[in-house]
């Protein structure tokens, strides 16, 4: 085995090769923390609602661009279609919590019984075949409990919601890694829904309202997809959003698939996540691990003269050709486990920053299973012989003489080391445009014209408020200093609306429907193109795509529409009410009766969120209400949160463009090393004959730029399909310039430049005599 493998001599050259040594571990380890860390978070996305017992049993009913129904479809199909063991409805809204003199806002998710049977979730306190059965009964989760009644003793408490006083029949365990976010307060659909929903027709008219998730579970070994065409063609028979042709599709989705299916089918309580984010994220992290990979091959084989003399040694002493071969891929092995090992620690020290930045909550300790241990144990070891195959192939190959002669380094043409630079650099300058263009789109978006004014405004949510008592804090607010105007509405651009299905001369057609006090339209900055000049509170205001999509003329002055028969008040400019994925569609503004309840107030500043202001604004709010938590956003905090998602993924994707950048840098050096200590006799020729030192620089660092400029050459066109594809997904979009292309190719260049430059300077100014001597 010392014949094999002798571990001191592997040791002292790793010593004598400090900068080699450096290099590897630092690429390899960088490179396998991303794994480690991707790998992980791949694990869990992929793992989500796994540890349900009933999984196989459990569907989400959705259509092609929903997945909610009306509160009667449920009850319908369970009793048409015998496979259908029970269904669960689903409603998520924001309440406020009361107990004493605490009020906490609260997430509140409405359910059905069945609920605690179809889902393995547990209580930590109540009974799950008791509870959401009446509407005496609510479930808390552990951490809204602790705030609530810091005393503890949680069980037959009482919260008052919406005025209800409720005892508290139950704890809720933390949903884990399920779709469901765990809700702060559970309630009782069938009780709850029509106080909640703010319609007491909720479940009285229950085919009227499509807006509740709905998860059917089968009964044992029952399978309801050779069902779905007669589904759907009962639907059509009497459900309004088919009768009418909204939606046109019906679809199961298994409960293992819903969290990597349409991002549409998101809600604040159920999260979608992202199959392309994940896979794009783990296919940028091989490709990291693959630049290591280079690196090891480029940098062992620029140490090839050195090992070559040794195993020339080594070679004369005796050893085989196939034992050298072997020492050589243990060692890499070994420097891929040291790698490994560095990696763990790095990766649990990271953990923090990539789960704020992924908005997850990954653990590497996860990884440490038997199983998991064996497939890391076997991956290290492919991942040393692929590494270790070709400088060890390249090294054993020469035959003594050769290496005595000094003839060996001029046989040893690099040819696979040029072409592992030139892919490095490739998937460099493709990352760099990628980059590029979506931090572009993104800034874009941020600072896009909306069509509305965002600069100095608040949204402020009102809770349990008629229009009456909405209107004496809208005359209190506006006396607040820096408040410039108040107005009380029901929905906003980018905050939600509500929204009309209905039909116009036999085509389906969806309607968004802003509500607002008289200082509504003036607030919002909406670009008025006509103004009919009509004094009736009854009239709406059109944008453009309502009166293209009513086929009505610019000259109109009334409405035929079903449900809204009534003055046209005048045209607005068409705005964006949601993030640039979603196109315009037609919207009415019209006023909102006194009697209704608002939601929100938008709130008007003078000046650029004064801290002061915003300070009385919170004051004066909990004096109105008795001491109600007050809570806002404004347009730029909701303009961040829309495109959260992408900005990560560019965060990401950044730091992977650093690291990228920092690996490519690395093995051009190990090249450039190599590729002079090759050339340095012709170098020295060169300057005998008459060369200065700047045509000898100028020669050298050309070889290494030609590189570059090939990967720029087939990065292009990659770069422009991969963007011109994710650029697809938004209806506003910045152009792919030149100016991506050239920039992306420029810092490449100017990364290899750099890092070259020095080693071909000290080339280009040595004494050719010293060459001559070697």
């Amino acid at each position: 085995m010392k014949t094999i493998f002798d571990f001191r001599a592997f040791l002292n050259f790793l010593g004598r090769n400090k900068l080699y040594t450096a290099i590897n571990i630092f690429g390899f380890s960088i490179s396998l923390m991303f794994v480690i860390l991707l790998v992980t978070y791949t694990r869990q996305e992929y793992a989500v609602d796994q540890f349900h017992s009933n999984k196989e049993r459990i569907f989400r009913l959705c259509d092609e661009t929903d997945a909610c129904f009306a509160p009667l479809i449920g009850r319908d199909l369970k009793a048409r279609y015998p496979e259908i063991e029970t269904y669960v409805r689903l409603f998520e809204t924001d309440e406020v919590a009361t107990t004493g003199e605490r009020h906490l806002k609260a997430k509140i998710l409405l359910s059905d019984p069945d609920f605690f049977r179809m889902f393995s979730f547990r209580l930590a306190e109540g009974d799950t075949a008791q509870v959401l059965r009446s509407k005496n009964g609510a479930l808390l989760s552990e951490s809204f409990a602790r705030n609530l009644f810091p005393e503890g003793d949680y069980l037959d408490k009482t919260v008052t919601i919406k005025g209800e006083s409720v005892p508290v029949t139950g704890i809720l365990r933390p949903f884990g890694n399920s779709q469901f976010v765990t809700p702060d307060v559970m309630l009782s659909f069938e009780e709850w829904a029509p106080l909640v929903y703010g319609w007491d027709g909720v479940l009285k008219r229950g085919y009227a309202s499509a807006s509740f998730p709905l998860y059917l579970m089968l009964k044992p070994h029952a399978d309801l997809s050779a069902k779905m065409p007669d589904m759907l063609s009962h639907l059509k028979t009497y459900y309004w959003p088919y009768k009418d042709d909204h939606a046109r599709e019906l679809t199961i989705i298994p409960l293992t698939e819903v969290y990597l299916s349409n991002p549409l089918y998101a809600s604040e309580q159920i999260r979608i996540g992202s199959k392309t984010l994940i896979n794009t994220f783990f296919s940028v992290a091989m490709l990291i691990l693959l630049f290591a990979v280079i690196n090891y091959i480029n940098l062992s084989t620029a140490q090839s003269e050195s090992r070559a003399r040794e195993m020339a040694v080594r070679r004369l002493l005796g050893c085989s050709r196939k034992a050298l071969f072997t020492r050589l891929i243990v060692e890499s092995v070994l420097l891929c486990i040291l790698s490994l090992l560095i990696a763990l620690l790095l990766a649990r020290t990271a953990e923090p920053v990539f789960n704020r930045i992924l908005q997850t909550h990954i653990s590497v300790s996860n990884l440490f299973s038997a199983s998991n241990l064996g497939i890391g144990v076997v991956a290290i070891i492919l991942l040393g012989l692929l590494t270790g195959v070709i400088p060890a192939s390249v090294i054993t190959r020469a035959r003594p003489i050769d290496v005595v002669r000094g003839s060996f380094r001029h046989k040893t043409k690099m040819v696979y080391n040029k072409i592992l630079i030139g892919f490095q650099y490739l998937i460099t300058i493709v990352l760099l445009g990628c980059t590029l263009t979506m931090s572009r789109q993104i800034d874009m978006m941020l600072h896009a014209d909306l069509g509305f004014d965002t600069a100095n405004k608040l949204y402020l949510s009102i809770q349990n408020m008629n229009g009456y008592q909405a209107s004496g804090l809208k005359n209190r607010l506006l006396q607040i200093a820096g408040v410039e105007n108040v107005a009380l509405v029901r929905g906003g651009p980018m905050f939600g609306s509500n929204n009309i299905l209905g039909t116009w001369h036999g085509r389906p057609i969806s309607i968004q429907i802003f509500e607002g006090d008289s200082a509504y339209l003036k607030i919002m900055g909406f670009r008025i193109l006509r103004d009919n000049r009509i004094d009736d509170r009854k009239a709406i205001w059109l944008n453009e795509t309502a009166m293209q999509a009513m086929e009505l003329p610019d000259s109109a002055s009334y409405c035929e529409y079903e449900y809204f028969k009534c003055p046209i008040a005048g045209i607005v400019q068409d705005f964006r009410y949601q993030d640039l994925t979603h196109p315009v569609t037609p919207c009415v503004i019209q006023q909102i009766p006194d009697n209704y309840s608002p939601w929100a107030c938008i709130i008007q500043l003078t000046d650029v969120y004064s801290p002061v202001t915003l300070r009385t604004i919170e004051r004066v709010y909990r004096e109105y209400t008795g001491g109600m938590p007050c809570e806002y956003k404004t347009y730029d905090e909701v303009m961040h949160q829309q495109y959260a998602a992408q900005q990560r993924m560019s965060d990401i994707l950044f730091g992977f463009t650093l690291v990228a950048i920092l690996i490519s840098a690395l093995g051009i050096l190990a090249m450039a090393t190599y590729f002079i200590r090759q050339r340095s006799m012709e170098i020295a020729v060169r300057k005998v004959f008459g060369s200065t030192n700047r045509e000898v620089l100028q020669r050298l660092v050309l070889h290494f730029v030609r590189y570059v400029l090939a990967a720029f050459v087939i990065a292009v066109p990659v770069i422009w399909y991969l963007m011109h594809d994710w650029l697809s997904q938004y209806v506003l979009r910045i152009p792919l310039s030149w100016t991506i292309f050239a920039l992306a190719g420029l810092t490449a260049l100017s990364i290899a430049v750099a890092t070259v430059f020095g080693q071909s300077w000290r080339a280009a100014n040595s004494n050719p005599v010293d060459a001559i001597k070697r």
